[in-house]
């Protein structure tokens, strides 16, 4: 009868232990997307904003921000959304990117590429070589978009000096891109730690900041497990 109870016991706590990781997991979801869902739209407003001001965007710093907090998979479909939603409701504002939304997505999916690779390395980074990171990729992200821009219109008739031409006339507008990615992109710890802020504030333990958890605290929290 005591070996019977004992079992018992034991299936419902293993029982419970499986209710309450499954509960975790969805929990952990749940604010995954809707805090993705926030900084996306987030990042649409603020772009929005700054519409006017030629070549400041907070788009490609909202993917990168998205990436790396959660990773590929929702670094993608953020990626695909905010593209999608301000290219329909916003660049008609002052025109129309057409075709042109393609070399702006694969940019995009070369900067989600990129940080997933370096994610561990970028947590190392400094402020200022995370905005260097950021500016790099502002001339890349000019270079690629006007080059494709031109091909989509001239096609065949296109030569290298115009195109040479156009990236030089193009420089100006470039250089304020860089300078835009660089302070906007140097504040990703801070904005990182904001976010974590506003969650210890709630008191929420579950979501999962990739890399830029706090060793310390994580390792505090480890100890504290095993002594219970």
């Amino acid at each position: 009868m005591i070996v019977v109870q004992s079992n018992n016991n034991i299936n419902s706590t293993k029982s419970r232990f499986i209710v309450e990781k499954k509960d975790e997991v969805e929990i952990k979801n749940i604010l995954k997307i809707t805090t993705a869902s926030s900084l996306s739209a987030l990042g649409i407003v603020l772009s929005s904003i700054t519409v006017l001001i030629p070549n400041v965007e907070f788009i490609s710093f909202t993917i990168f921000l998205i990436t790396i907090l959660f990773g590929l998979s929702t670094g993608i479909f953020s990626m695909i959304s905010i593209s999608l939603i301000y290219e329909l409701i916003v660049t008609p504002i002052y025109g129309s990117s057409g075709i042109l939304i393609l070399f702006k997505m694969v940019c995009y999916l070369i900067l989600i590429l990129i940080t997933v690779i370096l994610r561990k390395i970028i947590e190392h980074l400094s402020f200022w070589e995370i905005g260097v990171f950021g500016s790099f990729f502002a001339l890349f992200y000019d270079i690629v978009t006007t080059i494709g821009g031109q091909l989509v219109i001239f096609q065949s008739n296109i030569t290298l000096t115009y195109l040479f031409t156009v990236l030089v006339l193009g420089i100006p507008f470039t250089i304020i891109h860089i300078l835009g990615n660089f302070i906007i992109f140097s504040s990703l710890k801070e904005i990182i730690n904001w976010i974590k802020t506003a969650f210890n504030y709630k008191g929420i333990d579950y979501i999962s900041l990739g890399f830029f958890e706090d060793k310390k605290a994580t390792s505090s929290k480890k100890r504290t497990k095993k002594e219970e």
